[in-house]
């Protein structure tokens, strides 16, 4: 399961229909989604954030729009560093490809690389509950100093893509990571031993080649199995 913060209406529509998620008082579910709007500005997205991570702490991405000085309407970034306009703080949520830094501001009257005028507050309260790799932000050009935010709607529809890879990729961690402690629990593994097989199981699982089958296992029948499951890739 995955948790979705937008500021907007504007911003929750299309992933609300896309979804099909159904509203829980202040939260729309299904069982993949939890999603919340929070209310512009840092402080109302800092309190909102945290309401819906104390009764669900899972993966979480703040997800919406963005003005630049710098990228086209709908180009849409990972973020990889925030820096709050106000305070000078930085923050680092977790690193994807395709990714920028964003400005939080507090009115929009500069245009950076990527301004919005939520990102800081979001993880400040996302940070409370979790860890940074479970911290995400992606945001998608809206505007631009000469030009003032049209068809938002369909701008965040062209990117819902993005959050079907997350679903996809959450579901294989916790799928992989049953795997593999079930088969920890046949062999006899060293330390060593044991991010030797998570690699591989990983390398496999990710290639969608067939897993082997687990056995209860000896420490040299181990070491041999492990030597066989390396030459077979």
């Amino acid at each position: 399961m995955i948790n979705i913060v937008t500021a907007l209406k504007i911003e929750a529509q299309e992933i609300i229909k896309h979804f099909k998620l159904k509203q829980n008082n202040s939260i729309f579910q299904n069982e993949k989604i939890n999603l919340i709007i929070t209310g512009s500005g840092k402080i109302k997205s800092a309190i909102n954030t945290a309401l819906l991570l104390k009764k669900y702490p899972y993966f979480t991405i703040n997800f919406g729009i963005a003005g630049s000085n710098k990228y086209k309407i709908n180009e849409g970034f990972f973020i990889h560093k925030i820096v709050d306009t106000d305070s000078l703080l930085e923050y680092y949520p977790d690193f994807f490809k395709n990714s920028s830094t964003l400005y939080t501001v507090s009115k929009i009257k500069d245009y950076y690389p990527l301004t919005d005028m939520e990102g800081s507050g979001f993880f400040e309260a996302a940070y409370k509950f979790l860890s940074v790799e479970k911290i995400a932000l992606y945001k998608i050009v809206s505007d631009t100093p000469s030009t003032t935010p049209k068809n938002i709607p369909q701008l965040i529809k062209s990117h819902l893509h993005i959050i079907e890879e997350l679903i996809d990729t959450k579901e294989k961690t916790i799928d992989l990571k049953d795997i593999i402690n079930k088969a920890k629990e046949k062999l006899y593994l060293t330390k060593t031993q044991e991010k030797e097989l998570e690699n591989l199981l990983t390398y496999m699982y990710l290639k969608n080649l067939p897993l082997p089958q687990f056995i209860k296992m000896n420490k040299s029948e181990t070491k041999i199995f492990l030597n066989n499951l390396k030459k077979r890739l």
